[in-house]
């Protein structure tokens, strides 16, 4: 309503300011059209004027021939006639001059220079010329030409007064007129400083002196030349009008026409008023008008913006009956609007009983899990943070234990996952069964099930229930004809004071249970400080390693390999290094186990690979061909499908041949996918690449899959080698395993040969090469290549001692 008065308002503004200004405008046209009609009628007697006392003169002349028999005789003529001009035509002076400028008469001694100038001109164009002039006075000069008897030309001047042509003017007018001269010569800035001159009388001069002074400083000549001048004095009216008199002259005089415009200023003032009455008037009556049509429309929005919020508050009692009575005849958007709230209170009442149900029903499964009927997360976070609240009150311990199943992966990939949620349902039943009612106990999600002890006098109570539940699932669990065998791993965390949150329990009891897991699983573990450091230290590995790959911290150490029956030199087996700017040399068992099934692990072989290459060429360079480098492929990069397309584009890019690359594979990486592994070898294969199977007897038995790998290479693990001297047993397990893999095909490879005898038994056992510490330990490859020149002699490594 507000807006709709606001934009009455302007509205009313904008046409009363138009209406006012075109009247205005009408105002100013008028003043205007006075202005020139002035300037017209002044013209008009001016020439009228001159015309007809040019006309005398020459009808009289033309009717008395005689007196133009000679000079003097037209000079005697216009003697006789002076008194008779100068009191029917205004004529005040007169001059008759010959061709030569000669005074011929003259009613006074004196002759102008402005007389003289008149004649000239008269006699050189040969016509009347007429001007007006002010010197004390303002005054016309009019000359035309008279011809003489004998052919002379004269000239024959007259002065008149201005007064018969003011007067007609003031009776065609109406306006107070006066003459103003000598404005440029006097450098009059304002209209308020010129003199009127006379013919005037002194009273009227006075009274046009004193209205002239009333104009403003800053109204100039131009402005009142151009269009006149409206002067307002004491609710009186004037249009000021500043006419030249003659435009012909260098100084002209002007007329000053003022003209009394009172009853039509007061006119234009009562119209202006009564517009804008009117415009008030109207406004007012519009706004009226719309405020009773309104006030019922607005009483009825009010009891709906009333109700609307009532439905928010849910208090349909009032709602319902805070309503309006309807028109029955008449029906409005209002009405409409007060029939839909109707109908949204009802929906919206009917609605907030279901949701009621509804949110009782989904509290329930937002607190439990639906698979096992055990309390889930939701609940579990509830509960702990009710259980750490109440430590205050009650000292006793609180203990959180996180089960995890070992192998439970393994019977969703392989038997699916409907058996798998049978198998969760029957270990909650299980679970529940070794508790006590006290106990909570949550499904946290997957197989990972929390349990929280709180009414415990000491952890070791815990302990002995851990204990109780890693004994109690070794007993194999039955769905249908299937019987599963599995373990669990545990871990176990307590607190008795407020300053854990519900999340460091969980944590802690996590990262224990990890710890089990890590041990082989099947058993508990008891969070301490420690495990947080080993986290910490696992968090800041991962972080460091992304700035070691960028900044290639990562080294390669290479370890001798020679062929036991020649002593020739054969290859290397490429072993990582990592040397961190700070914290100097972090040993493989430490990174490697982070950076697996990562893709970090995989950026790292893909370098890994580029770098052996990158060294067959550097040792070629030194006259050193034909030699192998042994590399490690993980399993996260040998699962990698780019990894084909890799090896194509290192051959495509290097000299050497894959020959010289050995790809060693662990038994775990073998055995995890056989039929994957071999499709992928064998394009490996086919390539020209070599296999080799590192630490060969620590793993799965794989002796099975040997028949069907193409290996080329079997690595014998140093735990082996090293207790040969010692334990017979090891002894026997390395000459049978050298004298399998010889006979199906392939060669074999003793790691850590650290003296002269294992060297020596390794020789009687047929192993084909050896390396260790007796022949070199790893070297960074700026150091090898530095000592290699001294350690071989046409190929044949010069000695097995450890001085390098």
């Amino acid at each position: 309503m507000g807006l709709l008065i606001g934009f009455l308002l302007i509205a009313s503004v904008l046409l009363t300011f138009i209406w006012i200004d075109k009247n205005n405008q009408d105002y100013l046209s008028q003043h205007q059209a006075l202005h020139d009609e002035d300037l017209s009628q002044m013209h008009l007697i001016r020439d009228m004027l001159s015309n007809r006392l040019e006309l005398w003169f020459e009808s009289f002349i033309h009717l008395h021939e005689d007196i133009t028999d000679n000079p003097q005789a037209t000079a005697n003529f216009i003697n006789e006639e002076f008194d008779y001009l100068q009191l029917n035509w205004q004529v005040k002076d007169l001059w008759l001059l010959d061709s030569e400028h000669k005074i011929i008469f003259a009613n006074h001694q004196h002759v102008p220079e402005y007389v003289t100038a008149s004649a000239q001109q008269t006699l050189q164009n040969q016509s009347s010329t007429s001007n007006i002039l002010c010197a004390q006075s303002c005054f016309q000069l009019i000359s035309m030409p008279i011809l003489a008897a004998n052919g002379e030309l004269l000239v024959l001047t007259a002065s008149t007064s201005l007064l018969e042509m003011m007067a007609a003017l003031n009776r065609s007018t109406h306006a107070e007129l006066a003459l103003i001269a000598n404005i440029h010569s006097l450098e009059l800035s304002s209209l308020r400083d010129a003199q009127i001159q006379p013919p005037i009388s002194n009273i009227r001069r006075q009274e046009l002196s004193a209205l002239l002074k009333l104009i403003p400083e800053g109204i100039t000549f131009d402005m009142v030349l151009d269009k006149g001048y409206r002067l307002v004095v004491n609710e009186q009216a004037y249009l000021i009008n500043l006419l030249p008199v003659d435009e012909k002259v260098t100084d002209p005089a002007y007329l000053l026409a003022v003209h009394d415009i009172s009853d039509e200023w007061a006119r234009h003032g009562s119209y202006q008023f009564g517009v804008m009455i009117i415009s008030a008037i109207t406004v007012a009556l519009c706004i009226l008008t719309f405020f009773l049509m309104a006030e019922r429309l607005r009483r009825r929005l009010l009891i709906v913006a009333k109700r609307l919020p009532l439905l928010a508050q849910k208090k349909y009692d009032e709602f319902n009956a805070m309503q309006f009575p309807h028109s029955r005849l008449f029906l409005d958007e209002i009405d409409e609007v007060q029939r839909s709230s109707n109908l949204l209170g009802e929906q919206l009442e009917s609605m907030d009983v279901k949701i009621e149900q509804n949110t009782r029903e989904l509290e329930n499964i937002a607190m439990y899990d639906r698979l096992t009927g055990l309390p889930n997360r939701n609940m579990l976070n509830f509960v702990l943070r009710q259980k750490i609240a109440s430590l205050a009150r009650n000292p006793e311990p609180l203990v959180v234990i996180l089960l995890d199943f070992d192998n439970f992966r393994k019977i969703n990939d392989s038997y699916g996952h409907g058996i798998g949620d049978e198998f969760l349902i029957i270990v909650a039943q299980r679970l529940r069964s070794n508790l006590r009612e006290s106990d909570v106990i949550s499904r946290f999600g997957g197989d990972e099930f929390v349990i929280v002890l709180q009414e415990v006098d000491e952890v070791s109570n815990a302990m002995t229930l851990a204990e109780k539940l890693v004994t109690k699932f070794r007993e194999p669990i039955e769905i249908g004809a299937q019987r599963f065998y599995t373990s669990v791993s545990l871990g176990i965390t307590s607190c008795d004071e407020q300053n854990l949150t519900v999340d460091d329990l969980v944590r802690q009891a996590d990262i224990a249970m990890y710890a089990s897991k890590d041990a082989g699983g099947d058993r508990f573990t008891l969070f301490n400080e420690g495990m947080s450091t080993r986290v910490m230290r696992h968090i800041e590995i991962e972080h460091d390693i992304r700035d070691a790959l960028q900044q290639e911290q990562f080294k390669f150490a290479l370890q001798a390999q020679i062929d036991i029956d020649s002593g020739k030199l054969v290859g290397f087996e490429a072993l990582i290094r990592w040397l961190h700017p700070k914290n100097g040399y972090i040993m493989p068992d430490e990174f490697i186990p982070i950076m697996e099934n990562s893709e970090s692990m995989i950026t790292l072989g893909y370098w890994g690979i580029k770098r052996a290459f990158a060294i067959l060429a550097h040792l070629e360079s030194m006259g050193l061909s034909g030699l192998r480098v042994a590399v490690n492929l993980s399993a996260s990069q040998f699962l990698d499908p780019n990894l084909i397309n890799f090896m194509r584009e290192q051959l495509a890019k290097s000299e050497q041949g894959a020959e010289q690359i050995e790809l060693e594979l662990t038994e775990r990486t073998v055995v995890a996918d056989i039929s994957h592994t071999l499709r992928i070898m064998h394009q490996l294969k086919e390539l020209g690449f070599s296999f080799s199977i590192d630490d060969f007897g620590t793993g799965y038995s794989s002796l099975a899959y040997l028949s069907q790998l193409p290996v080329d290479v079997i690595k014998i693990d140093r735990s082996f080698i090293s207790g040969m001297s010692a334990n017979s047993a090891d002894k026997q397990i390395v000459k049978s395993t050298i004298a399998m893999v010889r006979k199906l095909g392939m060669k074999v490879v003793a790691e850590g040969v650290e003296t002269a005898e294992q060297l020596h038994t390794l020789g009687d056992m047929h192993c084909d090469i050896a390396q260790g510490y007796h022949i070199s330990k790893p070297l960074l490859e700026d150091d090898l290549y530095q000592k290699l020149p001294s350690k071989i002699k046409e190929g044949v490594w010069k000695n097995f001692d450890l001085s390098f």
